[in-house]
């Protein structure tokens, strides 16, 4: 069990959260649209949210199919913890993919996003809580609306790609979004909170749906 030692004056005015696991693969049921596919992901929280440890961000290596070609194995560790004030903004980790299509030009592969696991119960003496999930997220790639320009993304192979794909965690900032989905990303991940009793939250799970 991971410990986390708590500063003085810290104890009743923080809870913290601390996630582990890993992006396991990619599934792609008609393959993956490009070769030497590897995934950047990062952690997006509201604003009264602060990062302890680990890394905000982080890449995979490249990865490419084996024997089942509608799997790509990633394999990246995540690690962090986050403390706040209040569950707002509760932490989301949006992952963006990358590969090289039929020029051998480097091209968005497609987005997904899940949110952290809510730990279920809590208790004891020293309120810690913990949950563990396998969460499929869907893999989505944005379109363009204008055919021209769609016509020039399918001719030269490379996709449209988001600016800021932070952007994906704020529902109002991405409404309207043409894409399209074609897989889908494995992620596993366990969440431990501690100090939440404390703050009389009480996160009310019994179950959770694992696809988001």
């Amino acid at each position: 069990m991971l410990e986390l030692q708590l500063t003085s004056g810290e104890s009743e005015n923080f809870f913290h959260l601390t996630v582990t696991g890993q992006l396991e693969s990619g599934y792609f049921p008609m393959g993956p649209d490009g070769s030497g596919l590897f995934c950047r992901y990062d952690i997006v929280a509201g604003p009264d949210w602060e990062l302890v440890s680990g890394l905000r961000s982080a890449v995979t290596q490249s990865a490419r199919t084996e024997s089942d070609y509608r799997t790509v194995v990633f394999n990246m560790p995540i690690e962090f913890t986050m403390k706040s004030t209040n569950p707002y903004g509760w932490p989301q980790i949006v992952f963006s993919l990358y590969g090289a299509n039929m020029w051998n030009v480097e091209t968005n592969r497609g987005y997904a996003r899940v949110h952290c696991p809510l730990s279920g119960g809590g208790g004891g003496g020293e309120s810690v809580a913990s949950s563990e999930r396998t969460i499929r997220a869907p893999l989505f790639i944005p379109k363009y609306s204008n055919m021209c320009s769609a016509a020039m993304s399918w001719l030269s192979g490379v996709n449209p790609e988001m600016r800021d794909p932070k952007i994906l965690t704020d529902g109002s900032k991405h409404k309207g979004l043409a894409c399209e989905t074609y897989g889908e990303l494995v992620v596993r991940l366990q969440a431990i909170t501690r100090g939440s009793t404390r703050m009389a939250l009480d996160w009310g799970q019994t179950g959770v749906d694992e696809r988001f």
